[in-house]
């Protein structure tokens, strides 16, 4: 999304906290799983509560115009059978990651005719994590990915706090959504936002498995 729109997304964010956990007092950190399941700072929460959050989450997400969603499912399993080793399953989905966003911002471009680069950031809360995003960010911008050159993305990678990021909890949100349909076949979540993954007409570009073979089809054929 536009940098432009960032505030306004945080704001609707904050507001889900007061609204279902009046009595949480500081700056709650949303994140999916732990307010599914009631654990750490939801440890407690009545669940009623807990659910219309992750809910009210959701629908910011859905109904925020200008964002856009990208995510990277590795299949394990499959991936090391392929690639033998080869390749880092980190490596990998970062990879397909990079080139989804600059596919996406060179589409943008020359649909504005208009010069636009985008950002690339993480939860800071890795450190090895961070240093290894960081090489590969270098390295492919020198080299490209297996797919593409990276002219649309700036050379920096930035790492934030996700405790203090309402923006990077819409991260952990979407890919918590896509780790439940793909793990466990629950769309609950995945539903609500299949329709701000990156697509062009009917053709899904913002959500890819590796490998390609291990793609789920969503919905599933045969159902309504």
């Amino acid at each position: 999304m536009h940098e432009g729109q960032w505030r306004g997304l945080t704001q609707r964010l904050d507001e889900v906290q007061p609204k279902n956990f009046p009595t949480a007092g500081a700056f709650l950190e949303f994140h999916a799983s732990e307010m599914r399941t009631g654990s750490r700072l939801f440890r407690g929460l009545p669940r009623p509560a807990r659910t219309k959050a992750i809910h009210e989450v959701y629908d910011v997400v859905a109904r925020t115009h200008g964002l856009t969603l990208f995510a990277a499912v590795i299949d394990k399993a499959a991936f090391v059978a392929k690639y033998e080793n080869r390749v880092d399953v980190y490596r990998g989905a970062f990879e397909g990651l990079s080139t989804m966003f600059n596919f996406f911002l060179a589409r943008k471009q020359r649909q504005s005719q208009r010069v636009g680069r985008g950002i690339v950031v993480f939860d800071e809360a890795t450190p090895s994590l961070s240093r290894q995003i960081r090489r590969l960010l270098a390295e492919f911008q020198s080299g490209g990915t297996r797919w593409a050159s990276l002219g649309c993305i700036i050379e920096t990678a930035f790492f934030f706090d996700s405790r203090s990021s309402r923006l990077m909890q819409i991260a952990d949100f979407a890919a918590y959504a896509v780790y439940r349909w793909y793990e466990h076949g629950d769309d609950t979540y995945f539903k609500l936002i299949i329709h701000k993954f990156d697509r062009q007409a009917s053709r899904l570009h913002g959500l890819k498995c590796y490998p390609l073979e291990s793609t789920k089809i969503y919905p599933p054929r045969g159902s309504r």
